[in-house]
């Protein structure tokens, strides 16, 4: 007989059907009242005449024999899970596990009820375009429960004749669910729960990584909703103002603050404590925090047992931010050349971050603080801000992917999560700069008019995101999800500069006051799309990859 298929070894032909294909499945009625769909999770898929069909996740099913003593082999249709994804990384996504003969089946834990961004948050009619098989959903106004959707996704592996190989978080607040459903699911190429809090929550992260002996901020937590533990916490870290206040599971620079005096610092503690996080869970404490000189970076990784040193660095970003509006501010991100021995000492501490809060699989997102030593030219003194165990934001992967030959990250995230080999290029040194602008607004109030939006003027043009809608409110730009719009250039490090400091200067809103309270928001009259979709423009396909990734 045929000996079995190594357990982590890629899909091919003879063990896995072509995911554009029928394969032979149980698949739950079709709910015919959308008040009945309302109330039960869902399972949707692209019905026959190109709408989506919204199905009972568990089908009727009669077993007449539950032991049989021989049966006829089952071909089973390997398939991935995505969590919570988002365009246009879903795209690229879904494009790698095509060439892998990977179904794809998405969770959407809160879905999007028309009043989120589109981009940010796809509805199941947007996932379903862009290439998605299936769509699973909690019923409408319910708590998202993650074991009960464990217990639907193996009941639909059970029916469907699949085999999930790997569960992909999309987004920081998705990194949780995707480790507890990994395990829930039986897969042995997760990562390890034990430390899932440290993945997540900075304060333990902070706990894993100094343990690991790696340097990182002194801190306090503190609980009290009044602020009145500031003093103590100031005086028993011997700190110096400026410090930091942060919540401790946010993300985007959400809910981050610089203060400048115990009263300050007091009322961003009070903001804090007892309310709702990001996440929407409410936060217990807040953390006071050395605020760290030096500049701000990013390292990205990818982490595979199969990689030489189980993570690899594949590319950093050099974060360039201003005081403003009580915080540090993002003004542009660039490029760097991870191979450059100035940013050394930056990947051993990324690789050894890494390691300490469990990131065995997948991809990985860590923020450090270094200074530059002028003698030594190099930098030092690396020091963590935060860690995700999920691929960057803000397109930074696309990015890599334009300006690196031979990097595929999007196929690498894929190849991760499902235990297959990575494939690593000779070098993740750039041969383009590439940067990340963010287009602020100076303003606050209803948005009346935009200029300089036209970012394809510029010579270094690689892609845009304009946020911004006349009619609706901007504000002052702080956070990541405030800036009017985002920008991505590649070109010579000159030209990149000049044409960011151009883009930045050039765009200005003008706005009308803020209605009274009581008054409504009045938009400009506009065409409604007849689809979301149209609102979200195709991203470029991804580079035809060798014949070596195909087979894989």
């Amino acid at each position: 007989p045929e000996a079995a298929p190594h357990p982590t070894a890629p899909p091919t032909p003879a063990d896995s059907l072509d995911s554009t294909e029928h394969h032979e499945a149980l698949m739950g009625a079709t709910y015919k009242s959308p008040t009945a769909a309302d109330k039960n999770a869902t399972v949707t898929v692209m019905g026959e005449e190109g709408a989506g069909e919204l199905r009972k996740v568990i089908a009727t099913e009669f077993v007449s024999k539950p032991v049989q003593l021989t049966s006829p082999p089952v071909v089973l249709q390997n398939s991935i899970v995505l969590i919570d994804p988002k365009i246009p990384e879903v795209k690229y996504t879904i494009d790698a596990a095509n060439r892998r003969n990977l179904m794809v089946t998405a969770v959407i834990p809160q879905p999007n009820d028309g009043t989120k961004n589109f981009v940010l948050h796809p509805t199941t009619a947007i996932l379903l375009e862009y290439g998605v098989h299936q769509v699973y959903e909690p019923p409408v106004g319910v708590k998202f429960d993650v074991m009960e959707c464990a217990y639907h996704l193996k009941t639909i592996e059970a029916q469907q004749n699949l085999r999930f190989l790997g569960v992909i978080p999309c987004r920081e607040s998705s990194v949780d669910v995707a480790d507890m459903l990994s395990a829930l699911l039986g897969l042995r190429n997760g990562n390890d729960l034990g430390l899932a809090g440290a993945r997540r929550d900075k304060g333990l992260m902070k706990v894993a990584v100094a343990n690991a002996g790696l340097r990182v901020a002194k801190y306090a937590r503190l609980t009290r909703a009044d602020g009145g533990e500031v003093e103590l916490a100031v005086e028993e870290l011997e700190l110096e103002f400026p410090i930091v206040v942060k919540t401790p599971r946010g993300w985007s620079t959400q809910d981050v603050y610089i203060c400048n005096d115990c009263q300050e610092a007091k009322e961003c503690v009070s903001k804090i404590v007892k309310s709702l996080g990001p996440d929407g869970r409410k936060t217990q404490y807040a953390l006071l925090e050395e605020f760290l000189t030096g500049e701000e970076f990013a390292v990205n990784l990818v982490a595979s047992p199969t990689t030489p040193r189980g993570v690899q660095v594949t590319d950093i970003w050099r974060y360039h931010k201003i005081f403003l509006h009580g915080t540090m501010v993002n003004t542009w991100q660039s490029m760097v050349d991870p191979h450059d021995k100035a940013y050394a000492s930056l990947v051993r501490y990324a690789e050894g971050v890494c390691r300490a809060v469990g990131i065995k699989y997948g991809m990985a997102h860590i923020e450090i603080k270094a200074e530059y030593d002028s003698k030594l030219g190099r930098w030092i003194t690396p020091a963590m801000i935060e860690v995700g165990a999920r691929m960057a934001g803000g397109r930074k992967s696309v990015m890599a992917e334009a300006v690196i030959p031979g990097w595929y990250p999007f196929a690498a995230m894929v190849d991760a999560h499902c235990g297959f080999p990575v494939l690593i290029p000779p070098s993740f040194r750039p041969v383009k700069q590439a940067t990340h602008v963010f287009i602020p607004s100076d303003k606050d109030g209803i948005l009346k008019s935009i200029s300089g939006e036209n970012f394809e003027r510029l010579p270094t043009y690689y892609d845009h995101a304009l946020s911004a809608k006349i009619g609706k409110r901007v504000r002052k730009s702080k956070e990541i999800g405030s800036f009017c719009a985002h920008l991505w250039l590649t070109g010579t490090t000159e030209e990149v500069q000049r044409d960011a400091e151009r883009a930045r200067a050039e765009f200005i809103v003008e706005v009308d006051p803020l209605p009274e309270e009581g008054e409504a928001e009045v938009a400009a009259p506009a065409a409604a799309p007849a689809s979301p979709i149209e609102e979200i423009p195709s991203p470029e396909p991804a580079a035809a990859m060798p014949n070596a990734i195909s087979v894989v």
